[in-house]
């Protein structure tokens, strides 16, 4: 088995002399110093799309990121007994702490020049074009609806659960987010702003978490862009805004200046900051607990589902109060 990736690498142009296993991806030393290399189970057009991304993002001049290396054969990855491969540098470093206000600040400059650098990415003729515009908002809609079907659901069952009884305490306020967050997502200043952003054609991460931004010797740094795809920019980062804020009190200080930040490198009209409110009040971490809950095919439902629900409702009055004072500052 160890020896398919000496043979692996080798056909990346290098030698390896050693590596161990870290999760799903294969740890390297290499004569060219240390690389990853990992199974990937994607098409072979998707991965073109992620190798694209990454060289119009440096041809642009966005290097916080690591490149595929090509193969023998001129691709990003190599296959080898049906399985695909790519290799890429190891870059060590610490993740993302959403408690560090600074580091936030820093990697909010991040994002922005991420997405302001991915606009008008034009993909190799071999990928795979992935894209979300035709999902969004319709996506946003569909998933109001699906909350409703939960709650029908709940009163169908013989036993309620505690974690029944909390999404029937709590969904008149997360169901009414929904609705006022559509309301707005369908005024003019929205849809211009959204019509414009599309044919820009944005690339995002898809993933920008802690797990894949890390600080290295050489700075801040993204990795593992197997979700790239076309999407609107300020979707994304109004998901990174909500995930610092719940380890953050709620600041509305700390999301301001986050958007002022975000601004200098993504902003299309007046209509931004409207959009921006409308994506913060969607309560996509509800839905996505219930969706989780309701969805998996276990007669008996992961506790841990429960205790993420009994965290999130646990803020719910500040959460109320924070997207009360934005829209005192974003309409």
């Amino acid at each position: 088995m160890a020896d398919i990736y000496f043979q692996v690498v080798k056909n990346f142009g290098m030698e390896l002399k050693n590596y161990k296993k870290m999760w799903n991806i294969y740890l390297c030393n290499t004569d060219q110093g240390l690389k990853i290399l990992q199974p990937v189970r994607g098409q072979e057009g998707r991965i073109w799309f992620q190798h694209s991304t990454k060289e119009h993002l440096y041809r642009q001049g966005f290097k916080q990121i690591s490149r595929f290396y090509l193969s023998a054969q001129e691709t990003p990855y190599y296959t080898y007994n049906r399985q695909r491969y790519v290799l890429e540098d190891w870059e060590d470093g610490e993740e993302l702490d959403y408690t560090d206000f600074e580091s936030i600040q820093q990697v909010t400059e991040l994002l922005g020049s991420f997405h302001q650098a991915s606009k008008g990415m034009c993909p190799f003729k071999e990928a795979d074009i992935v894209s979300y515009y035709s999902m969004f908002p319709n996506q946003m809609e569909k998933r109001t609806m699906e909350l409703h079907r939960f709650r029908k659901r709940v009163y169908e069952h013989r036993r309620l659960s505690d974690f029944d009884l909390l999404l029937i305490r709590y969904y008149s306020y997360y169901y009414g987010l929904a609705l006022e967050s559509l309301t707005l997502l369908e005024q003019g200043p929205c849809q211009v702003v959204m019509n414009t952003l599309k044919k820009a054609h944005y690339v995002c991460h898809g993933d920008f978490t802690h797990h894949n931004v890390r600080k290295t010797e050489k700075g801040w740094r993204i990795s593992d862009f197997s979700l790239c795809s076309y999407h609107i920019p300020i979707y994304e980062f109004t998901r990174f805004v909500n995930k610092t804020m719940r380890k953050s009190q709620w600041s509305v200080e700390r999301a301001l200046k986050m958007f002022e930040i975000y601004k200098q490198y993504i902003y299309e009209s007046k209509g931004m900051e409207q959009l921006f409110l409308s994506l913060l009040m969607f309560p996509e971490e509800f839905w996505k607990l219930c969706n989780l809950y309701y969805n998996q095919r276990r007669t008996y439902p992961s506790k841990k589902y429960l205790e993420k629900m009994q965290e999130l409702i646990e803020t719910q009055e500040e959460h109320q109060q924070f997207l009360k004072e934005m829209k005192k500052h974003l309409l």
